[in-house]
């Protein structure tokens, strides 16, 4: 009914506070929310915050998740005087945990579950949409599932492949007919496009191309549908894809998504003025979030710095940013 945050001059900021109100909203619109802040004698001004807090809502119960050991030492030494009720949250074990008073509470409530939209939402920004469509995966699971295994068998040749038909779908691709003819060997100004006839027999017999034929230079075909297209003609997506389908398949988290493109402050300006990011593929599980960039090329420092700033910004001090790459770092 009523949550109550103690708080220090300088945090939460004007930002995350409207953060906060914005999501806590979301979740009940009835939830009074207040925000007390502690002056410049912590302990002493805590105890004088919590005598008022609890002498207004007598049946409240005191979260000691998060904040300095300091304050968190001060917050026990008055709940065990004071007989108040008590609590934390435990990240390893993804479950509350009663210090005092809270066990049947505890026992009656579910587990917390954070679906990447919500985790987004809580830190000021919002899902727009996706970069790569994920709609008909479900629906071309089977093939999907083939192609991976093809791509993690030519991880060397891939990309140069996915090059080759990226190029040509812009020039020789009839989308009309649905079909794919063109040079095996194409020059573009100082760039070389080859088509990898193994890796083109390999998609055949998985079902993701079909009428392959080679007519001395030529090449022909006609993709599976216009999802397959995307996966074999974007390079990077397998990756994504086969990060993706293995966070799904463990069954460890409780969301995944792919593709998440978000606007920063959860503001859509009219004008296009807005700060947008993408992120490959976040997984969540209870509070502690992951958040994955998949290179298909060799990371570099920028790479390493985008992806942990990112991690920490919307995913709070217990995300953990993960680099996922197609080739060797040795």
């Amino acid at each position: 009914e009523r949550l109550v945050f103690v708080c220090t001059d300088s945090y939460p900021d004007k930002l995350t506070r409207k953060s906060m109100l914005a999501f806590l909203n979301g979740v009940r619109e009835d939830m009074a929310v207040e925000f007390l802040t502690i002056g410049i004698r912590p302990a002493e001004t805590l105890f004088e915050k919590l005598d008022e807090i609890c002498s207004r809502y007598k049946d409240c119960a005191i979260d000691m998740t998060g904040g300095s050991s300091g304050m968190l030492i001060a917050a026990e030494s008055y709940c065990a005087k004071h007989g108040k009720k008590a609590f934390y949250f435990d990240y390893a074990l993804n479950r509350y945990i009663s210090i005092r008073g809270m066990r049947d509470e505890i026992e009656m409530t579910p587990g917390p579950k954070l679906d990447v939209s919500t985790l987004l939402r809580v830190c000021g920004a919002c899902v727009t949409g996706t970069c790569h469509s994920t709609s008909q995966l479900a629906k071309n699971a089977d093939t999907v599932r083939s192609i991976l295994k093809i791509y993690t068998h030519n991880l060397k040749e891939w990309n140069s492949n996915a090059e080759y038909l990226q190029f040509c779908c812009k020039y020789y691709y009839d989308n009309a007919a649905q079909a794919f003819n063109a040079k095996a060997i194409i020059r573009n100004n100082n760039s070389i496009y080859l088509a990898n006839r193994r890796i083109l027999k390999e998609l055949e017999e998985a079902g993701a191309i079909s009428e392959l034929s080679f007519d001395e230079d030529d090449i022909f075909f006609r993709f599976k549908n216009g999802f397959v297209k995307e996966v074999l003609t974007t390079v990077g997506m397998c990756l994504e894809l086969l990060v993706y389908r293995s966070a799904l398949d463990c069954g460890c988290f409780d969301d995944v998504s792919m593709s998440v493109v978000f606007d920063w402050d959860g503001i859509l300006h009219a004008d296009s003025q807005d700060t947008v990011n993408e992120l490959d593929v976040v997984m969540t599980r209870g509070f502690s979030p992951i958040f994955v960039s998949c290179k298909s090329a060799r990371p570099d420092t920028r790479d390493l710095y985008e992806i942990w700033y990112l991690a920490k910004r919307f995913g709070g001090r217990r995300a953990r940013p993960v680099i996922a790459t197609a080739v060797s770092l040795s």
